[in-house]
């Protein structure tokens, strides 16, 4: 499934629905006359969709093709954003849209790669997602297709990859890097351990995980650092030792340039 091919479906937003630490469904299974998308902020629960079944916990998401059973049980209190679309087949020759043939969508869960991204649609949906005038309906719509979309490329991206022979040397990388993200360490340093340049090592890793390994780092300890600002009391600086910065002031530059707010703010504007 290419990415050219998912931008020619349009998602289109029926309603959105936002729960706060849900301990049971009011049903435990259902069927939906269109398309229904769960998007886990925090918890989890067990879910079957025809063959499709598993457990969908945080930064995942399952979709639910129209008038199929959705089968589901909570198994940790979930925070969750529920949508309801109609999916759409852009018509390349006009401005039309016809009802799209579901077999080419995902049925089941997912988990965006990119979940510094996701994140991010999850704060702006929990400021505006029960408002039903303009601009906000247009927002929702936006949002909904963006992370389809985003999908669609992190797939074109795994699919290239595939082609690509494996890397045994940066799957290593990447769990060294796993391992000392959030505590201080040079990645020159780790390099020479691998016995390459700079250079060689960005280009490798870059090749196989499409990202650099300062931006792999970054987003471990900024997605670390959300967590900790909202989920903790503790400081700046105390999260900030804890997820390998420096100091409070050096983390609390980073996360507003990568966040577009300073900690502080979005700690106020995300506490549940």
């Amino acid at each position: 499934m290419s990415a050219q091919w998912l931008e020619g479906q349009l998602p289109v937003l029926v309603n959105v629905y936002y729960w706060r630490q849900k301990e049971q469904f009011l049903l435990a299974e259902d069927v939906y006359h269109k398309w229904i998308l769960f998007a886990v902020e925090k918890g989890a629960f067990a879910y079957q969709i025809g063959q499709e079944s598993g457990v969908a916990e945080r930064g995942e998401l399952v979709f639910c093709p129209p008038n199929t059973v959705f089968k589901r049980s909570i198994l940790r209190p979930l925070t969750f954003f529920a949508f309801n679309f109609s999916l759409m087949l852009q018509e390349e020759d006009t401005s039309s849209a016809v009802e799209a043939h579901p077999v080419h969508w995902p049925i089941g869960k997912i988990k965006p790669l990119d979940q510094q991204r996701l994140n991010s649609t999850f704060d702006h949906l929990r400021r505006f997602w029960d408002q039903h005038e303009e601009p906000y309906i247009s927002r929702k719509q936006y949002l909904l297709q963006d992370m389809w979309k985003v999908h669609g490329w992190e797939q074109e991206s795994l699919i290239a990859g595939k082609r690509k022979k494996n890397d045994p040397l940066m799957r290593k990388a990447e769990q060294i890097m796993l391992e000392r993200a959030y505590r201080p360490f040079l990645l020159r340093e780790l390099a020479r351990e691998l016995g390459l340049s700079p250079v060689q090592f960005t280009r490798r890793f870059r090749e196989q995980y499409a990202v650099t390994p300062a931006e792999y780092v970054s987003g471990l300890r900024l997605n670390q650092a959300r967590i900790l600002l909202v989920e903790t009391d503790f400081t700046l600086d105390d999260i900030a030792r804890r997820c390998g910065y420096d100091n409070g002031f050096y983390f609390s530059r980073a996360f507003s340039a990568k966040i577009g707010m300073p900690p502080s703010v979005y700690r106020q504007n995300n506490r549940i």
